[in-house]
This record gives structure tokens, C-alpha cells and sequence, in this order.
């Protein structure tokens, strides 16, 4: 995929996209069909999207992006809160001259999808959430466990709460390949982030198609979570997706691709 960099207040924002390439500071076309943008999850970075990249960029122009901290973006720090998260899509699409996207995004993504549509609304299309909750999102003993992490009082813990009952190993090794490249520190930056912002009161006035996925045995994010988050924005949809635990998109990437395709359509 062809990577690239745009900055803001001198930080570089790495994103990768589908298509030809252009000359540094010219952004990619993104005429082809809809302007997608994908957001990941918690100590995520653009790697986890590679399933949806290639499937989107045949017919449609698709961009996925690191946020600061993470990834191959620059900074110490990960966004210090969802509005701040939503506010630097906001310049992103800005830079790329897109048009209004459909804003797909895993976990913490789609709490800052939401805040875009939110806050920046004529930069949304349509908002696609996957794993996502609304409200408060990590059990404090979660946070409590990164926090030790953090001060080098225990080692960082490869578990499978993020994968379905029947895992593929192959997707935990790629997943968790990943996510380890993200500074503990700023993964628990993006823990803290979530739960501080509580979006529930304001989810009745978003005004754009939106899609919640939630994986069947999502165990990081129960499924009334997702149907709390749903029920909550009017008109959304809520669709499960059997196989697959919090990384539905890559863990059952054909069935993911399939809604997100409903949506453009």
C-alpha cells in the first residue's frame, strides 16, 4: 500500500492508501467511489486494516491512519481525548481534500468515529463501529494491570480476551505483532482516554447512517455494549458477527467487509 505523511503543528500523521501515488504534500485521489477512513483501537496502528484496504481499493478509495503515538506517526503521546482523537480526522480529511467519508473504526476508533460525526459533522458520511461501547469502556482492574505494566511491576500479558472462543493463531501472532509496537504507556493513554469520555447523552443527535458490528465473542466488549450504542443513535443498525471475538475485521474480515459494502451502497 502506498504510505504517506501529512503534518499538523509539525507532527507527522502517517496513513497508508490504496491507488496511485503522488508527490510528497500532494494528497491521493480519493474520487474513486466512496472516501472511506479507518481508525483503529487501542495501541492499534494502520497494519490492523490491511484486510479492509485491499478489499475496499478496488472500487473505492480507502485511507487508514495512525494517530500520534502510534504506528509510524510521530509523537510521544497518544490523542489525550476522543474530541482531541476527532478533531485531528477532522484536519486529516481536511488535508486529503476528501469528501464527507464513511468513518469505520475498532474499538477506541469508533468512539472517535462517533465524536467526528458529532463535532465535525460535514466531514461524515455514515459512521461504522466495530467493538465499540459509548460509555466507559475498560474495568479499572484493566487499566490497573497496564498501569503496572507501565512502571515495569509485571510483564506485558499476550492473552486471548481480544480473539474469539476458536482463535485463528495465525491472526493473534499478526494482531499482537502489532499491538507491541505501541508504547504501553500510550496504550494506557488511550484506555484513560476512553473512559473519560462518556458520549451517551450527545448520541441522539448524530445525524448520519450508522452501522454497529460487535463480534459474537466479543469478551472485551460485551455484546450489550453494542446494542446499547445502537439502540442510542437513531436509526443505526446492529448486526453480530459470529466467529469473532473484539477483532472482528480481521478475525472475520469477508463477513466485515460484506456490511461495510451495505453501507456504501
Amino acid at each position: 500500500m502506498p504510505t504517506k505523511y501529512l503534518y499538523r503543528d509539525e507532527l507527522a500523521i502517517h496513513y497508508e492508501h490504496t491507488g496511485e501515488t503522488t508527490l510528497p504534500g500532494v494528497p491521493p485521489p480519493l474520487g474513486r467511489g466512496a472516501a472511506i477512513l479507518f481508525v483503529h483501537g487501542t495501541g492499534g496502528n494502520v497494519r490492523l486494516w490491511s484486510r479492509q484496504l485491499a478489499h475496499f481499493g478496488a472500487r473505492h478509495s480507502p485511507v487508514a491512519v495512525d494517530l500520534p503515538g502510534h504506528g509510524r506517526s510521530g509523537g510521544l503521546d497518544g490523542p489525550a481525548s476522543i474530541a482531541e482523537a476527532a478533531a485531528l480526522l477532522s484536519h486529516v480529511l481536511e488535508e486529503l481534500q476528501a469528501p464527507p467519508a464513511v468513518v469505520v473504526g475498532h474499538g477506541l476508533g469508533g468512539k472517535v468515529a462517533l465524536a467526528l460525526a458529532l463535532d465535525h459533522a460535514p466531514r461524515a458520511r455514515a459512521v461504522v463501529t466495530i467493538g465499540t461501547t459509548s460509555a466507559p469502556a475498560a474495568a479499572e482492574s484493566e487499566i490497573g494491570v497496564l498501569r503496572d505494566v507501565v512502571r515495569g511491576r509485571r510483564p506485558q500479558a499476550f492473552d486471548a480476551p481480544l480473539f474469539a472462543k476458536k482463535p485463528d493463531m495465525a491472526v493473534i501472532r499478526e494482531a499482537w505483532g502489532e499491538i507491541v509496537k505501541t508504547d504501553p504507556r500510550v496504550r494506557l493513554q488511550d484506555l484513560e482516554a476512553y473512559e473519560r469520555d462518556d458520549l451517551r447523552p450527545r448520541l441522539s443527535s448524530i445525524g448520519v447512517p450508522t452501522l454497529v458490528l460487535h463480534g459474537e465473542d466479543d469478551a472485551y466488549c460485551d455484546r450489550a455494549c453494542g446494542e446499547e450504542l445502537a439502540a442510542a443513535v437513531a436509526g443505526a443498525r446492529f448486526e453480530l458477527v459470529p466467529g469473532a471475538g473484539h477483532l472482528a475485521q480481521m478475525e472475520q474480515a469477508d463477513r466485515v467487509n460484506a456490511l461495510i459494502e451495505g453501507m456504501l451502497a
